[in-house]
């Protein structure tokens, strides 16, 4: 089912069960990389988090999709996990890894021992510099206050924008963004918010608007359309030079294997 995967207990000697630490693994073949996903918990309460209605990497097929999540990995196992795999890339997700404590000693070990290029995906609440770090995305709610406070629970906005501002200030780190689009909420007019304020950093950053997804029926928030994901994209290009969209229905470029 995938490289260096453990059918069951005895072929593993698991860490105790914890709440910090990493708790899925994939790899993708043709990009080489790997994605790490952190159970610390997260400092926002964002609406309909795909963390919370699927854990798992969203790019699995349904048969490893379905699969249970298993416990926590202590780093050392998460480390013996990755051994003998061809990989170049390290992406670091799930909740919000600048929230775990294993997070940073895991990415320093992995630059030391396998020589990653160690991506950071994060919310950007907490700023992180460290050599370890290569590639910071970050996704930005919204900038208008009201919207922000309503869709985190946090209440100040300008937090996350000075944290991007210092990502965008160190030299040897690529910075990009993304948001996530919901019609009549983080709509156009935010989008646009958004976009005025990286190419007030650098126009040349990239930027991608995310789909977002209905947990339930019963989500306030609906799925929006292709073409509103288009104009969304066409306000964005007034300001940045690199604009994309992820939308339900985007077909996988890529396989990808569940390790853990």
């Amino acid at each position: 089912m995938g490289y260096g995967i453990f059918h069951d207990e005895s072929d593993f000697e698991f860490a105790k069960l914890k709440t910090m630490g990493v708790y899925h693994i994939t790899y993708a073949l043709e990009l080489s990389e790997v994605c790490l996903y952190f159970n610390g918990g997260c400092n926002f309460s964002c609406s309909g988090c795909i963390t919370d209605s699927f854990p798992l990497d969203c790019h699995l097929d349904r048969k490893e999709a379905a699969q249970t999540i298993n416990r926590t990995l202590s780093m050392e196992k998460a480390v013996f996990c990755l051994k003998g795999m061809p990989f170049k890339k390290a992406i670091f997700l799930g909740k919000e890894p600048t929230q775990d404590v294993d997070f940073l000693p895991l990415a320093k070990t992995l630059k030391e021992n396998f020589f990653t290029y160690n991506i950071l995906i994060t919310n950007g609440w907490e700023y992180v510099e460290d050599k370890a770090i290569d590639e910071v995305c970050v996704s930005i709610k919204a900038i208008t206050p009201q919207v922000f406070e309503d869709f985190t629970g946090k209440d100040n906005p300008a937090q996350v924008l000075n944290n991007f501002k210092k990502y965008a200030q160190i030299s040897n780190v690529k910075v990009r963004a993304e948001s996530i689009f919901i019609p009549g909420y983080i709509d156009n007019k935010e989008i646009e918010k958004i976009t005025k304020f990286i190419s007030s950093v650098d126009t040349t950053i990239p930027y991608r608007i995310d789909g977002y997804i209905p947990y339930s029926e019963k989500d306030r928030f609906g799925r929006p359309t292709k073409r509103e994901m288009e104009e969304a994209k066409l306000v964005a290009e007034k300001y940045l030079q690199n604009v994309s969209m992820l939308h339900f229905g985007t077909k996988v470029k890529y396989s990808v294997k569940r390790i853990y």
